[in-house]
């Protein structure tokens, strides 16, 4: 299944996002902040996945949850934050909820084996929550910038450690990053894959075929040992429907 994810969506009522992502798509990876926090919007959600047969994932919210922090007090929030989604996926029948890890904000690279260590707490924390529940978590590789961690495969594996929390692999993510390669084992517990293009220099988030990624090459690596959805990650509604023609072009070569 080819499904939907846009930060843009997030400022719409989702009233509004249901009505336009449902004539396009029947798999959408909701944003939990702004206008789609998700205690706030249960009951709609129920409502989408009952009257639209919207299939619902979730992204944990990406501009201020930081599993990282080096303040222990503001990593519990974040945890207890992340708890209340998860909470709420659970009352949703919701199957996975993908999760930045944490960011090294302001200070940048003295700081990052504090985020890493902390992140790594924050996963162990999660978790253990999991043991009671019928959820999936999957940590996001990121771009390398002077505030991110967890460029490649290795890294995110030592922050999961010991744990079912699996991996997101972010295509456009990984280019930049130069890691791609790192993610196509069949050891890696890949739960989730966004898909999205870029000229590998920053995170540009274009549609599928206006970038530099090999992305036919890539699903095809990937669909060696995935056997889940993709989310497409877009700037709008309309480039993300380029980018669905484009990849079910591809899916549609690679099992012909």
């Amino acid at each position: 299944m080819i499904g939907i994810s846009c930060p843009n969506l997030s400022l719409l009522s989702f009233e509004s996002a249901l009505e336009r992502v449902s004539k396009e798509f029947t798999l959408w990876e909701i944003i939990a902040e702004l206008e789609h926090e998700l205690p706030e919007i249960e009951s709609q959600i129920l409502y989408a996945q009952n009257s639209y047969g919207m299939t619902i994932q979730v992204h944990a919210p990406i501009a201020d949850l930081n599993l990282g922090s080096p303040a222990e007090r503001l990593r519990k929030a974040a945890v207890n934050e992340f708890s209340l989604i998860m909470d709420c996926c659970e009352r949703l029948s919701i199957e996975l909820i993908t999760i930045h890890p944490g960011a090294a904000v302001a200070y940048g690279n003295d700081i990052k084996p504090r985020v890493r260590e902390a992140t790594k707490r924050s996963i162990e924390e999660i978790d253990r929550k999991l043991d009671d529940m019928h959820l999936k978590i999957a940590l996001e590789n990121m771009p390398p910038d002077n505030w991110s961690i967890g460029y490649d495969a290795d890294e995110l594996l030592s922050m999961i450690e010991d744990t079912d929390v699996g991996i997101c692999l972010d295509v456009g993510h990984a280019n930049i990053a130069g890691t791609l390669d790192t993610f196509f084992r069949k050891d890696i517990p890949i739960l989730n894959v966004h898909l999205h293009d870029n000229y590998g220099e920053f995170d540009q988030h274009l549609a599928i075929g206006e970038g530099i990624i090999d992305i036919p090459s890539a699903v095809f690596k990937i669909e060696q040992f995935f056997d889940g959805s993709y989310i497409i990650e877009a700037r709008s509604l309309e480039e993300s429907v380029v980018s669905k023609k484009q990849l079910s072009d591809i899916l549609s070569r690679l099992k012909s």
